[in-house]
């Protein structure tokens, strides 16, 4: 008995090693094929553009229920982290001036988002990819959790490239659109409809909301794999839900 409980306890103490570059690969994998197999999703569930399947809500709240059980579990996975990463890894200060520089920045944002929405909204989107790509320049351990944060934004929506999968709109802006406001169109929507406005009126708020969600995943990429993992995790999942909203949107 004494034997079994200790190994019992060896089994329930013993930690699980994994590589979050294999991890990393593996949600980029998924996001293209989530993204892959989104028309033909939604032809099997039978929805159009005046009711929804069922099975939609029912998939939707699978892949939620999901989700919460990894982001559960991952407090008792043991990552692997590359030594080199470790050892570039530094603690993240907030100085008085950097503090400073973004209180002021962020004042003069919204107010030039009050005037002028759409070209300040564009503005801050490109400053945030430019600020995405000096991270991956200065943060090259980072390099594989960063290309997983911008396939789990963007490769949810890869039906796009199909010759048939835009409907006859113009491929070159809607690539555009992908990687400035798509990834969050969900989120915009619905503050678009508590707003009581059109998504095309507010198309503005899905880029701010991008770019903010770009932003913060190079911050939490800093912080560790299992908090860059939970974060991508939930990225999928808006892109996602977007992408076959957005399907919907464009057979109409």
């Amino acid at each position: 008995m004494h034997r079994s409980s200790a190994g019992s306890n060896n089994f329930m103490t013993h930690s699980i090693w994994l590589s979050p570059t294999a991890i990393y690969l593996l949600l980029i994998g998924l996001s293209g094929l989530l993204g892959a197999l989104v028309p033909e999703f939604y032809q099997w569930t039978g929805s159009d553009q005046s009711r929804m399947s069922p099975i939609v809500g029912w998939v939707a709240a699978g892949m939620a229920i999901v989700a919460a059980a990894i982001w559960t579990g991952l407090p008792f996975v043991t990552l692997r982290t590359d030594a080199s990463a470790a050892e570039l890894r530094r603690p993240i200060r907030f100085q008085l001036r950097t503090l400073f520089l973004w209180t002021t920045a962020l004042a003069i944002g919204f107010a030039g988002l009050i005037r002028f929405p759409m070209p300040v909204s564009v503005f801050v989107c490109v400053a945030a990819y430019l600020h995405f790509a000096w991270f991956i320049a200065r943060q090259q351990q980072h390099r594989w959790a960063a290309a997983a944060l911008i396939g789990c934004m963007t490769l949810p929506y890869v039906w796009i490239a199909a010759p048939d999968g835009t409907n006859g709109l113009d491929v070159g802006w809607i690539l555009l659109w992908m990687a400035g406001g798509m990834p969050m169109l969900l989120p915009a929507g619905f503050a678009a409809s508590w707003l009581g406005q059109s998504l095309n009126d507010v198309g503005w708020l899905a880029i701010v909301m991008t770019a903010a969600q770009l932003v913060i995943g190079t911050w939490i990429i800093r912080l560790g794999p299992k908090r860059t993992i939970a974060y991508l995790i939930g990225c999928l999942l808006v892109s996602t839900f977007g992408s076959f909203c957005l399907h919907a949107m464009v057979l109409a």
